[in-house]
């Protein structure tokens, strides 16, 4: 299988695998991972995927850490080594990765997914604490034995400061003392110790052991005897500092042999959970899936796509096929697809035996084949001398006395590379060997005799690549059930070949390999290719307007919950509001029964209102109170929280939201006039204007019309109708009203001062 494992590029794939990967022993279970034809085993991986897709997708990414391969490091303890300061930091992530993992999963509920595997790798996990406390206790984040890792070792190192305190003590008093002598300011340290640097013909002025001297001679480097004897002492602490460290060390290791199995578990456990997880990221990533494992040599992949290809721009691909049709033949144009179809088909075939997600859709099943066998590609042999043909010839013949029907066989241009005649006869005797053995197999060609037997061969399923004969370019898209065609012609004239040679080459062919049957065979599969090209476009045509009706549908879903939330917010500040009020309202009577006051009670309750509250309700053609003015109005412009009101004499007041309160309307005061006497005995006063917003336009008009009426009566020779903005409808149907009236002499909209374009000035005749 390496050949397989390296034609098919196996390799690359696990290397683009790896980058999801955490852990160095989860890096080396993916590249030590062997292909297994055990059924239940690579169930059993699947069925590990499928749990942590639950968890995950449910909760969170596990929380995984680990740089150790614990066994290695356990099997390095028992032959005497010791684990450093790093190492143990390392141990110590360790066992926090492995307090986090037993945390994830009693905080996360994960018994409602009814899981097999996962829980029993986490019901494993044994977390040494106490070992955890003591590499805290013991080890700084540098790696470095802290004091306080043992009461020898804080002692020691107790004694070693006050040794080097003493040591620049001294130094400095004799510095201080033969500032004269030296040649510097301080000291200086050669061959590991404090030196003073003297003049050389002063060098023996100071007793001392002669540590260096200068390249010139002038100086010579002094260690003083009083600091070379206190150099001693401290050389004498760090032998005793290494011992005690070495002791602590060693504690460590008693301690985690101890521990050895649950440590190893628990490293186990951590990079399995990691190379799973890795597994669920690249399933993500490429939108791949977890396939069903045939018991009855189907295949059936959806939508496949080669992995190593750009997951955004390959085009998918389905291979469907098995029981009675064991046979895929792949026809079609040079370069639109074939080979890359017959690799995918082997390569996820390859990585199902590996346990790896596939890069096709869900509901995908494949068989667990015993072998793959290839020959793809150009197999001429240097080394044998070897012709292509001759190569795949004896490769061929290699995989015909092994393959069995627990077997893939992929052959890319079947016995291409000699007499056609010759090549087309073995191919279709090669295919018959494999359809009598019943074995999967996937195969390419341009034979043309081939091709008909595939159509007539009821174990064979013809399909071929289409071609977009208008542009002249492969489409890459693969159609079952459909014999192709090799477009050679077309392709030799879009590369320049002569048309007059192109057309010569096209009638050769039909007078030498076309019958009157192949060419009724042509148009057929002619209308099949068209056929299923249309559908092709359909389905993909179905599927854009399936993501939109989603989309449509995921829009609606979000503007109900905004609605429900702007709904909630709503309640929530009124029920606020009330309870400030009750607030306000138990206040003024605990006052009331401690003072008995209940006039001063009364006051302060009256003061309690809702009115000062703003009400976001008001819109155009509301009869509002602006309060402060206490003036009555319509409202006829809303612009956020700038109102404009016209007020009963109508005069437009621009003001805030927060100044009004919301009044029903009042009847109007037009009264009906049934009799011009009673009404002029009555000496009724006609107002100046009349405030028709809120009304239909029905309404308007008649309630314009009796009003004018009126006005001519009181000898009126103007007047005004507030209509306010809106949509514009009212105003429209009143001016038509207007124009219409023969009492009518002319109309305009008031300037600012008298509303605007929310009023109306009529002149009478």
């Amino acid at each position: 299988m390496k050949k397989v494992k390296d034609i098919l590029e196996i390799n690359k794939i696990l290397d683009m695998f790896s980058k999801y990967i955490k852990t160095n022993l989860g890096l080396n279970i993916l590249l030590n991972k062997q292909i297994s034809n055990d059924k239940k085993y690579i169930i059993k991986e699947y069925l590990k995927l499928d749990e942590i897709y639950k968890i995950i997708e449910n909760f969170n990414e596990l929380p995984i850490y680990s740089k150790l391969d614990m066994y290695k490091e356990i099997e390095s303890l028992k032959k005497g080594s010791l684990m450093d300061g790093n190492k143990l930091n390392e141990l110590k992530d360790e066992i926090t990765s492995t307090l986090d993992l037993i945390t994830y999963f009693s905080k996360n509920d994960i018994s409602s997914l009814n899981l097999k595997i996962i829980p029993n790798l986490i019901s494993s996990l044994r977390a040494n604490t106490k070992l955890y406390s003591k590499i805290i206790s013991s080890i700084s984040n540098d790696g470095e034995i802290l004091d306080g890792a043992s009461k020898n070792l804080y002692e020691i190192r107790k004694e070693l400061r006050s040794i080097d305190k003493e040591i620049h003590t001294r130094l400095t008093k004799i510095i201080n003392s033969n500032k004269d002598k030296i040649n510097g300011d301080n000291y200086v340290i050669r061959n590991g110790h404090y030196s003073i640097p003297i003049s050389s013909s002063l060098k023996n002025t100071i007793l001392g052991v002669v540590q260096d001297i200068s390249d010139s001679g002038a100086t010579t480097f002094i260690e003083p005897y009083e600091i070379a004897e206190l150099e001693n002492k401290r050389s004498v602490l760090e032998l005793k500092e290494r011992d005690e460290i070495s002791k602590i060390l060693d504690s460590f290791r008693s301690e985690i042999l101890f521990d050895a199995s649950n440590l190893i578990n628990n490293n186990e456990v951590i990079c399995e959970l990691d190379y799973i997880s890795a597994k669920y990221k690249y399933m993500k990533n490429f939108n791949a899936s977890i396939p069903h494992i045939s018991s009855k040599n189907i295949v059936r992949l959806i939508k496949a796509r080669h992995p190593l290809l750009d997951q955004n721009t390959v085009i998918p691909n389905d291979f469907i096929f098995g029981e009675d049709k064991t046979f895929l033949l792949i026809s079609g144009p040079n370069a639109g697809g074939k080979t890359i179809a017959l690799k995918t088909l082997a390569t996820l075939s390859y990585l199902t035996k590996l346990g790896l997600p596939l890069t096709c859709e869900e509901g995908s099943e494949i068989p667990l084949f015993n072998n793959i066998y290839l020959d793809i590609g150009d197999n001429q042999s240097i080394e044998s001398n070897l012709s292509t043909f001759s190569s795949q010839i004896s490769n061929i013949s290699y995989i015909l006395k092994n393959v069995t029907n627990k077997d893939l066989v992929i052959f890319d241009e079947l016995c291409n590379g000699t007499d056609p005649k010759e090549g087309e006869a073995l191919s279709i005797a090669i295919s018959k060997y494999l359809i009598e053995k019943g074995v999967i197999s996937g195969v390419s060609s341009h034979y043309q005799l081939l091709k008909k037997f595939g159509l007539e061969n009821e174990h064979v399923l013809s399909a071929s690549f289409l071609f977009d004969e208008k542009k002249i370019r492969p489409t890459y898209k693969m159609l079952l059930g459909v014999s192709g065609k090799s477009f050679g012609f077309l392709i030799a004239n879009k590369y320049g070949i002569s048309s007059n040679i192109v057309e010569d080459a096209k009638k050769i062919y039909e007078k030498n390999y076309l019958s009157k049957e192949d060419r009724r065979i042509e148009v057929i599969e002619e209308k099949e290719r068209q056929l299923e090209f249309k559908e092709e476009k359909l389905k993909t045509f179905e599927k854009k307007l399936s993501k939109e009706q989603s989309k449509i549908d995921q829009e609606k879903n979000k503007l109900a919950i905004r609605t429900e939330k702007l709904n909630q917010n709503k309640s929530e500040e009124f029920d606020r509001y009330l309870d400030e009020k009750y607030k306000e309202i138990n206040d003024v009577y605990k006052e009331f029964l401690a003072s008995k006051n209940a006039k001063k009670a009364m006051e302060k309750l009256a003061k309690i209102s809702i009115d000062d509250e703003i009400d976001p309700t008001i819109s155009i053609g509301d009869y509002v109170l602006i309060k402060g003015l206490e003036t009555k109005g319509t409202v006829s412009k809303v612009k956020g929280n700038k109102i404009s009101v016209i007020n009963e004499d109508g005069f437009t007041i621009n003001t805030n939201l927060d100044t009004l309160k919301k009044l029903p309307k009042p009847a109007n005061k037009i009264e009906k006039s049934t009799n011009v006497d009673n009404k002029i005995l009555k000496s009724v006063d006609v107002p100046s204007s009349i405030n028709l917003i809120g009304y239909h336009t029905y309404e308007g008009v008649e309630m314009l019309e009796k009003y004018i009426s009126d006005c001519l009566m009181n000898n009126k020779t103007s007047c005004r109708v507030i209509h306010g903005f809106g949509s514009g409808r009212l105003r429209t149907a009143l001016w038509e009203a207007l124009k219409k009236n023969p009492h009518v002499e002319s109309f305009s909209l008031c300037d600012e001062s008298n509303g605007g374009g929310g009023a109306t000035s009529i002149k009478l005749k």
